[in-house]
This record gives C-alpha cells, sequence and structure tokens, in this order.
C-alpha cells in the first residue's frame, strides 16, 4: 500500500471532474497513469462513481414510506364515505320525490275543489310587482310567474347538486 500521493494525481482529478478524462488530455497524462498505481486507482474509483450515478439517475424514485401509507390510508378512507353515502344518496332522493309527489297531489285537489285562494296567491303575495307593466293586466300572468319561480328553484337546485357531486 502506498501512502505517498502522485504530484499528477490533482491535474488527472481535474480532468476527470471536467469530463476531459481520457479524449481531451494530454498523451503523457495518459502514458503516465498506465504506469502510476495510484492514478489508475483514481480513474477506476471515479468511472464507476459516474456509472453508477448514471444508473441510479435512470431508476425510478420511490416514494416515501410515510406519504405511500397516508395515501392509502386516505384513499381507504374516502372508500369508506363512499360506501356511507350511496344509501343516503337514495333516501335523500327518495324523500325528493315523496315529497314532490305530496305536493302534486295537495295541489291537484286543491284545484278540483276550486280553491280560490291558490288563483289568488300571487295577487297576495304581489308578485305583480315583478312582472313587466304591460303583462299585469293580463290574469294568467301572476300563476305564469310563479311557475316560472317555481321551475327556476328546481333548475338551480338540480344544477347545485351536480356541481357538489365534483
Amino acid at each position: 500500500m502506498n501512502l505517498r500521493a502522485c504530484a499528477r494525481e490533482k491535474e488527472l482529478a481535474a480532468l476527470l471532474e471536467q469530463g476531459h478524462w481520457p479524449h481531451a488530455c494530454p498523451a503523457e497524462l495518459t502514458e503516465h497513469v498506465a504506469a502510476c498505481s495510484a492514478c489508475r486507482a483514481l480513474v477506476a474509483v471515479t468511472q464507476a462513481f459516474r456509472r453508477e450515478r448514471a444508473h441510479a439517475m435512470t431508476q425510478p424514485r420511490l416514494e416515501s414510506p410515510g406519504v405511500l401509507w397516508w395515501r392509502a390510508q386516505l384513499r381507504r378512507r374516502n372508500a369508506a364515505l363512499e360506501r356511507l353515502s350511496r344509501p343516503l344518496l337514495g333516501a335523500q332522493i327518495f324523500a325528493v320525490v315523496l315529497a314532490l309527489a305530496a305536493a302534486g297531489a295537495f295541489l291537484a285537489v286543491q284545484f278540483r275543489q276550486g280553491a280560490s285562494w291558490l288563483s289568488d296567491l300571487p295577487r297576495t303575495l304581489h308578485f305583480a310587482a315583478l312582472l313587466p307593466v304591460a303583462w299585469q293586466n293580463y290574469p294568467g300572468a301572476g300563476l305564469a310567474l310563479v311557475l316560472f319561480m317555481v321551475f327556476a328553484a328546481l333548475v338551480g337546485g338540480v344544477a347545485l347538486y351536480v356541481a357538489s357531486d365534483r
């Protein structure tokens, strides 16, 4: 084992660091490396490290186990919430359908019995003030406005439900 450093070792290390070995180095340095065991070892070790670094750079990087565990827990929790929300969504849809059916049945019964309060509802709530002046004299304009408002509320509710699902 030789503990002495070679005098040309620094020059060779600079060439290796810049990537100029063996193509852009003087011929006398190439001959020196062939004869000097310390310089030969420096070249061999540096080239081995470079090869291993290039190989390691091509390999995919694995995430830390903590991140993988956290993502798995998040996926598991989301799947459990999705399983729980399916029956709740069905119950909500059933409740809305029942409420709409009850409201429709109530309105149908009231129309058959000739409920005057229902036809006077737009005037009682002063919906005529929302109509243009030209439409305020038409008898069915207030009812049409009420129906339009109900339709707008239903469409808005459906749009809000679809938007919240995403």
